[in-house]
């Protein structure tokens, strides 16, 4: 099943409370990030509530391979941590490293034009999925989809400033998307 969070305007997904922990409210966060442990120092998440964005200090957070046990402000007792079970944690964009080269953010590339090296502009990726086996893009491909591996192998170039992408795709894969 194919993973396909969107994030409010300003903040990315790094994961859901998947079940509380303990008697004292706090919550396992199932962490969906590169690197777990660059979030051992996080002072507080936001969580979706009722379509609203709602900010949660941490009092404590220990993080282990693929999630982390977190103690939220005010939140002391099972009963409190049980309806936030499920929720998706954000965190603010400005808190990402920033990368360099031909390494990008999923958020990055969305609304970025792509430029295939043998077969020229495609079009505009429209968003990616995050496939288990590996994430691809969407692009609007003269009105339909089309899609290819999201992988740092395909990329050649990354413009920022003019949200530019050059790929070299696979012979063939475009092909598939032409309409005859």
């Amino acid at each position: 099943m194919a993973i396909n969070h969107s994030s409010p305007e300003g903040f990315y997904r790094v994961g859901f409370f998947s079940r509380t922990h303990g008697v004292r409210g706090n919550l396992v966060l199932q962490l969906d990030v590169d690197d777990p442990k660059r979030y051992g120092k996080t002072k507080a998440v936001h969580l979706m509530v009722n379509g609203l964005l709602v900010f949660y200090p941490i009092v404590a957070l220990k993080v282990t391979a693929k999630t982390a046990i977190i103690t939220l402000q005010d939140i002391t007792t099972v009963e409190a941590a049980e309806p936030l079970v499920g929720l998706d944690v954000f965190l603010p964009l400005n808190e990402l490293p920033k990368l360099s080269g031909n390494q990008l953010y999923f958020h990055e590339a969305i609304g970025m034009m792509v430029t295939d090296l043998n077969e020229g502009p495609l079009g505009k990726i429209t968003n990616i999925v995050d496939f288990p086996e590996q994430p691809v893009a969407v692009v609007d491909f003269n009105g339909a989809e089309l899609l290819f591996p999201f992988l740092t192998r395909f990329i050649t170039k990354v413009d920022r400033t003019n949200k530019e992408l050059t790929v070299d795709l696979p012979a063939g894969l475009v092909d598939i998307y032409r309409v005859s």
